[in-house]
């Protein structure tokens, strides 16, 4: 078989990817030979236009839309961040109210500890943490990413404070020997919220008190209730109680055991001292009335016409004597 032919014929021939191959290197040859001798590879490349990412393959958001989170003061706040297409770019956190840098990448830029930024498995979520959040720390929180210009992500944080409530009321009045029972409750605090009932800076310890955490139905702040029972009250109960709370400032009971004589006593003296509405307004009425007729009583006196007095006139009398 005759092959030599068809090889000289393919020679002949050479395919299109390879004249472009030659063109290029003898383009890149012929520039070499243009420049100085001096003239080294990384000037060449210094010279060549930066690579422009087109807007499709350029860094953007996962989610455009701006969010809002709420958070329950006392606990950890978790703001997201989505970017895709990164590169090289750099992801930063920054504070709304003030403009403050808080984190760039995964360093923190504030004296605040509670800001840590987080970046799971080198993904594409970029995470703001906030540790043991205040109230002053609700507002709106930039993501940006350091394109120029910057490209920024808007998210808001809602800070819910704990609401601290004792039922049934800041003043209890107990009969002796009847049962007590005072319940703490504080809702919004994170578990766990650690209530605690003190009397005397000293923690009071009841059989039957009961501490749990509760979720109210169709919501997510959490509610925890402490109960403060004594099944036959005495007066060594009487005093002043407090509720502590982890989110919450003390709040203060006073317990009042009453004996049976005292008890119906006070409440038949708190009776006598509330007067019904309309007892008021007969009350009322009666006062305009008293001074309507006084009035009219001090008008009618000054108007009587004064009666001047008769003169006092001495005649003789013609049975005296008369002495010369």
């Amino acid at each position: 078989m005759d092959t030599a032919p068809d090889v000289v014929m393919s020679l002949s021939r050479p395919a299109p990817l390879l004249l472009s191959a030659l063109a290029a290197l003898t383009a890149l040859t012929s520039s070499i030979a243009r420049a100085d001798e001096s003239t080294t590879w990384e000037d060449i490349l210094r010279g060549a236009p930066p690579i422009q990412y087109s807007t499709l393959s350029g860094p953007s958001f996962l989610n455009a839309s701006a969010r809002t989170y709420e958070v329950v003061s006392g606990g950890t706040a978790k703001m997201h961040c989505g970017v895709r297409n990164l590169h090289n770019y750099t992801v930063s956190w920054v504070r709304g109210s003030d403009i403050r840098l808080l984190t760039t990448g995964s360093i923190t830029y504030t004296s605040d500890s509670r800001f840590v930024a987080v970046n799971p498995s080198k993904g594409e979520q970029w995470i703001l943490k906030i540790h043991y959040v205040r109230k002053s720390d609700a507002g709106s929180y930039l993501c940006q990413v350091s394109t120029t210009p910057p490209i920024t992500l808007t998210v808001n944080l809602t800070v819910q404070e704990a609401v601290a409530t004792v039922l049934p009321g800041r003043e209890v009045f107990v009969k002796s020997g009847s049962r007590l029972e005072i319940v703490c409750q504080v809702e919004g605090c994170p578990p766990p919220a650690l209530l605690a009932w003190t009397r005397g800076r000293q923690t009071v310890n009841s059989p039957e008190s009961n501490n749990y955490d509760l979720v109210k139905s169709n919501s997510t702040i959490p509610m925890s209730r402490l109960i403060l029972a004594r099944p036959h009250a005495t007066s060594s109960d009487s005093g002043n109680y407090s509720c502590t709370s982890t989110c919450t400032r003390p709040i203060n009971v006073t317990v009042h055991v009453l004996r049976g004589e005292e008890l119906a006593a006070m409440q038949h003296h708190n009776t006598s001292r509330s007067l019904h509405p309309s007892s008021l307004l007969v009350l009322l009425i009666q006062a305009v009335l008293l001074l309507d007729a006084h009035y009219n009583l001090g008008r009618r006196h000054r108007e009587q016409p004064r009666l001047l007095p008769r003169a006092m006139v001495t005649t003789p009398s013609p049975h005296r004597p008369t002495f010369t």
